[in-house]
């Protein structure tokens, strides 16, 4: 009887698991899985044998797994476990439990802007020197009015004591002259202050970084010491300027003429007054075309020179193109101020031959 009942059951037990086993097998053929891997179009899976044992998805945030499994961090690397889908060797979580957050600058560090390149910024304001960039310093409405009234006044000196001879005058001279045979009387005071206020600037603060070579807004150029070249309106200082000019003027030929010579300050000031003007009162866009009053080493010797002809487009990179630039560059002694790497903050100058 014992024996009877006991194969009975095992016959019983048997049906029971062979008829699990064949409903599973039709279920999972039925059944359609989905695991998406980032990036990649979805993987359809038909087969429940071909779902691996184990999804490990290293990410940031959420990996894409079934949306019923639980997901626990594993660590500082940031893993994320299914529980339901780890293997008997997995299924302990890893030590310690509790999950680190990561450093809030780790975590802003993705956000954060890239860091500011100044040799490049630099570059890209040289290379673009005459128009506005980021940074600039421009006068206010009421200053660049000033500026323009101010520029008019010393055109008009300029006119008074003639353009020649405004290229040495100092402000002394300047002043008196024009109380003297101006119309208007004296030099108007807001003006003299505004002059003495441009003067005084730090440059470094609008972008030029050349040494300031004159630093007494009434410094004087001697005229014991100066030679006026006939037929240029300009000077040259006696020694070593002006025989660096003549010396290149007779190798390279009459073609190459003298442009520019000794600039005081005042005439220093009236250029870069008009630049400033141009650039409606943009100071550091005037700086890079022209060095501010008092950074000019035409004030103790540097020259610039141009070819015959060419008018105003000497001052500009065309003047590289003639055949005077070029036999200037055979010399092999003739030296540039404002090169094409130079760390002035000035545009590049072919025209502007260094002397001291």
């Amino acid at each position: 009887m014992k024996r009877r009942v006991f194969l009975e059951g095992v016959l019983a037990g048997s049906t029971v698991t062979v008829s699990c086993a064949f409903m599973w097998g039709q279920l999972a053929k039925q059944v359609q899985h989905r695991v998406t891997v980032p990036g990649e179009q979805p993987i359809v899976l038909t087969d429940l044998e071909d779902i691996p044992q184990t999804i490990i998805e290293t990410v940031t945030t959420q990996p894409a797994v079934a949306d019923n499994a639980l997901l626990v961090p594993g660590g500082k690397s940031h893993e994320y476990f299914a529980i339901d889908t780890l293997t008997p060797s997995q299924s302990v979580l890893p030590e310690p439990l509790a999950y680190e957050q990561p450093p809030l600058s780790h975590v802003q560090s993705s956000q954060a802007e890239p860091p500011f390149n100044f040799a490049q910024s630099y570059q890209t304001k040289i290379d673009n020197f005459d128009t506005y960039h980021e940074g600039d310093v421009v006068l206010s409405e009421q200053k660049f009015e000033l500026l323009k009234a101010t520029l008019a006044t010393l055109t008009e000196a300029q006119r008074i004591v003639g353009h020649g001879n405004f290229n040495i005058i100092n402000l002394d001279t300047m002043l008196k002259t024009y109380s003297r045979y101006s119309k208007r009387g004296d030099f108007p005071k807001d003006q003299l202050a505004f002059i003495e206020e441009l003067f005084s600037a730090e440059a470094k603060e609008y972008g030029f970084f050349g040494e300031k070579i004159i630093t007494q807004l009434s410094a004087v150029v001697p005229e014991k010491d100066i030679n006026k070249i006939p037929g240029t309106g300009h000077f040259l200082f006696q020694g070593e300027a002006l025989k660096l000019y003549e010396k290149v003027r007779s190798e390279v030929g009459d073609s190459l003429i003298l442009t520019s010579g000794i600039r005081g300050v005042m005439k220093q000031l009236h250029l870069f007054m008009a630049k400033a003007v141009h650039a409606k009162g943009n100071l550091s866009q005037a700086s890079r075309s022209l060095a501010p009053p008092g950074h000019s080493y035409h004030a103790i010797g540097d020259f610039d020179v141009g070819c015959k002809g060419l008018g105003k487009r000497n001052f500009t990179k065309d003047f590289a193109e003639t055949d005077e630039f070029k036999k200037l560059q055979d010399l092999g002694y003739v030296n540039i101020r404002y090169t094409l790497d130079n760390q002035f903050g000035v545009r590049y100058e072919p025209w502007h031959i260094k002397v001291v």
